[in-house]
């Protein structure tokens, strides 16, 4: 489930008990928390917020909003009368009335059963993003209309444009892999500009990354080594991804290998091209595995191999990085959360170290060291 359908959720929830709906600050303040930003990044990076204090934010607006969304869903039976519904169970809330069968109210989407360039006919909606939606089509000019996903950039700005030409462009550079969606098609039509990928068929590894289902090691392994095989081709292109998290990783049906998909954050390195804002959310959770280098638009090779650090050291605890706490100097205190020998904690400390260039530089050194294991 994507934030906006998340929001959807709720807004619908309190619209059937209240018969009012959400107020777009409340909205903004949903957002931001399911982002895992605090009431002051909330402020700065949210024009709807920014002509309030961060006091009023927090001790006011989203006070009362909690109340709210508590009375809602104690009276739909989501939560127990004597549970709260605040900031850091918002998500979980949200999930538990997924699981009971709640769901944000569909609206009919104009694009589905629309060809494009008289090809590519748009059956399902997949994914909705800040940036972009992605379809499922089928290909009516090959044999068995094989499926493949079309992605449309929802802004048709001069910025979204150039996000648009460089993200087709890393990917034809990167030529084929076979580990890689192949860029099929370009185009622009009726002002929004689309992309066209070749079809993974698989899920991502979100959907195995389960709170307090910690992973054997070996598994854990495994996992890392695919991965950066991966990154490996990516950085000896000298391109960075930027946006590694379990969402943008796909276990493929065929094989059980990590494909990793979604280019529209990287950046080549030592490009005089500017970069755009590589915080941006899909699912709400890759904050969690953005560096702090990174956060501040310094991302390099390395910054990639923390993600990939984050993603094993997660699979080994069974816990959300957010969860985990830092030492005096900002790295990750883990260990004792996991069943993992002191060799593999020493590769993965290292991946994640606080001060990047204490880091292995790139996916090339940090697949000799779990090979090495």
């Amino acid at each position: 489930m994507t934030i906006d359908e998340a929001i959807d959720l709720l807004d619908n929830l309190v619209k059937q008990e209240t018969e009012k709906e959400l107020r777009r600050l409340e909205k903004c303040i949903i957002r931001g928390v399911l982002q895992g930003l605090t009431y002051k990044q909330i402020k700065e990076n949210d024009p709807v917020a920014y002509g309030f204090s961060v006091c009023t934010l927090g001790r006011v607006v989203a006070y009362k909003l909690w109340q709210k969304l508590t009375k809602v869903l104690r009276k739909s039976e989501i939560i127990a009368q004597d549970e709260k519904v605040c900031a850091a169970n918002l998500w979980d809330c949200i999930m538990r009335a997924v699981q009971q069968g709640i769901l944000p109210p569909k609206i009919a989407d104009p694009m589905l059963q629309k060809v494009m360039r008289m090809r590519y006919r748009i059956t399902e909606h997949l994914v909705s993003t800040e940036y972009s939606d992605t379809y499922l089509a089928e290909d009516e000019n090959l044999p068995d209309r094989p499926f493949c996903l079309v992605k449309r950039l929802k802004s048709q700005s001069e910025k979204t444009s150039k996000m648009f030409d460089r993200e087709a462009k890393f990917l034809y550079s990167l030529g084929k892999h076979d580990r890689i969606p192949e860029l099929l098609a370009r185009f622009e039509e009726d002002g929004y500009f689309y992309l066209v990928y070749e079809f993974i068929e698989g899920q991502p590894i979100s959907q195995e990354l389960i709170e307090a289902q910690p992973w054997e090691e070996h598994q854990v392994i495994a996992l890392l080594q695919d991965i950066l095989e991966i990154l490996v081709f990516v950085h000896e292109k000298n391109v960075i991804h930027r946006d590694i998290h379990p969402d943008n990783l796909i276990r493929r049906t065929s094989d059980g290998k990590i494909v990793l998909i979604d280019f529209g954050a990287v950046k080549e390195i030592n490009t005089s091209e500017n970069s755009i804002d590589n915080t941006r959310s899909h699912s709400g959770t890759n904050r969690d595995y953005i560096p702090p280098e990174q956060a501040i638009c310094s991302a390099r090779k390395c910054s990639d191999v923390y993600a990939v650090g984050i993603i094993g050291i997660q699979a080994l605890t069974g816990m959300r990085p957010r969860q985990f706490k830092v030492d005096g100097v900002g790295n990750l205190i883990w260990r004792e959360k996991a069943k993992v020998s002191s060799q593999l904690a020493a590769v993965l400390d290292k991946m994640v170290l606080y001060a990047f260039p204490d880091r292995y530089p790139s996916a090339v050194e940090a697949l000799q060291a779990i090979q090495n294991l």
